[in-house]
C-alpha cells in the first residue's frame, strides 16, 4: 500500500517480511495490557504507540521491548512481527511494526514521554500524535483489530 504521511513524504506499507531493500532501523509496538491498548503520551506530539530507533548491534525485537519499557514502563512478553513500512525522506528509512502482549507495568522514571496511557478503544482524535493519523497507521490499526486473539 502506498500513501503520503502527514509530513508529505511518500510511504509504502507491507504486511510481508523483507518487502523493502532497506534494513529496518526503527520499531513501533502495538500491544495490549489485559484488554487495553498501550499508548504513551509523547511530550511534544501527543498520544502514540511506543517505538523508536534500534541501537547499534541491537536486534529488532530487543529494541521493540526496550522502547516500550523506556516509554511506558510496560514489560512485553509476547512479541510478533506484524508489518513494516518505508518512508521516502531524504534519508529513507524502514520501520518494523510489532504486536505484543504486556505482562506488567513497572513504575519507572521517564524522559521523552509522560508514560503509559491505557485505552479500551483506539479512536484517533486531537489528543493523538500526527504519526497516528495517516492512512498507513489507519490500515495497521484496522488489521490488528481483525486478529482473533485481540478480540477476547
Amino acid at each position: 500500500m502506498k500513501y503520503l504521511d502527514l509530513n508529505g513524504d511518500h510511504c509504502e506499507l507491507s504486511f510481508e517480511k523483507n518487502a523493502f531493500p532497506f534494513e529496518s532501523k526503527h520499531v513501533l509496538v502495538i500491544c495490549r495490557y489485559h484488554k487495553d491498548w498501550v499508548l504513551t503520551r509523547h511530550n511534544e506530539r501527543g498520544l502514540e504507540f511506543p517505538g523508536g530507533k534500534v541501537e547499534a548491534d541491537e536486534k529488532l525485537q530487543d529494541a521493540a521491548k526496550r522502547e516500550v519499557y523506556e516509554e511506558t514502563g510496560v514489560v512485553v512478553s509476547q512479541l510478533e512481527w506484524f508489518a513494516e513500512y518505508l518512508v521516502y525522506t531524504q534519508n529513507p528509512f524502514c520501520k518494523t511494526v510489532f504486536i505484543g502482549i504486556a505482562d506488567r507495568v513497572d513504575n519507572i522514571s521517564l524522559m521523552e514521554t509522560q508514560g503509559i496511557v491505557l485505552r479500551e478503544k483506539i479512536e484517533v482524535n486531537s489528543d493523538f500524535s500526527f504519526l497516528m493519523k495517516d492512512d498507513g497507521m489507519r490500515k495497521i490499526i484496522e488489521k490488528v483489530k481483525q486478529l482473533e486473539k485481540w478480540n477476547h
